[in-house]
């Protein structure tokens, strides 16, 4: 065997380890893809298991709404009941996942759930408000949108919340228009 042989030999022992050790990597790198999709199969799921629950009308939404409407004079069902451009009912937004913080303070828009939140309706079982001051800046929205995922970036703007986590306040803004 001659030395260039050998040299030739070395190079390509070498370009294989290097070639192995990079094969190693990207299968690890594959594996933690792969678990990184399994997980976000389960956080879609689970996603969707708590809108489905937020969806279904419940006792509670519904004594909920009952006491709205009552606290605005507004009749209760059987007709359904909209109510639209309050933006004088100041309200409390509550946490949407159930700790019973309140997150931001604001004022009723819109409970109609064909009244749209960036292009989108906000959907039965929700109301939309305007957001005046926030309470927990870093408080995730019920449903963020591609402009706005916490409730800081949703401050001077209109946003979709559950309203069972809707409390109106007994103050009422007064509204004296100035020429």
């Amino acid at each position: 065997m001659t030395r260039s042989k050998l040299s030739l030999l070395s190079q390509q022992d070498h370009k294989y380890k290097v070639l192995e050790k990079e094969y190693l990597k990207m299968k690890e790198e594959m594996v933690e893809m792969k678990t990184m999709k399994d997980e976000m199969i389960e956080m879609k799921a689970l996603m969707l298991s708590y809108l489905k629950k937020q969806t279904e009308p419940t006792e509670e939404l519904s004594n909920a709404t009952t006491s709205v409407l009552k606290r605005l004079n507004i009749p209760p069902m059987p007709s359904p009941s909209i109510i639209n451009n309050n933006s004088q009912t100041k309200c409390k937004l509550l946490d949407w996942y159930g700790s019973g913080e309140i997150v931001t303070e604001g004022r009723w828009s819109s409970n109609d759930p064909t009244a749209l939140v960036h292009h989108v309706p906000i959907g039965p079982h929700a109301i939309r408000v305007w957001v005046d001051v926030a309470k927990k800046s870093n408080a995730y929205l019920w449903r963020p949108t591609s402009e706005m995922t916490c409730i800081e970036e949703a401050l001077g703007s209109t946003f979709a919340w559950p309203s069972d986590k809707v409390i109106i306040s007994d103050e009422m803004e007064s509204s004296s228009p100035e020429d």
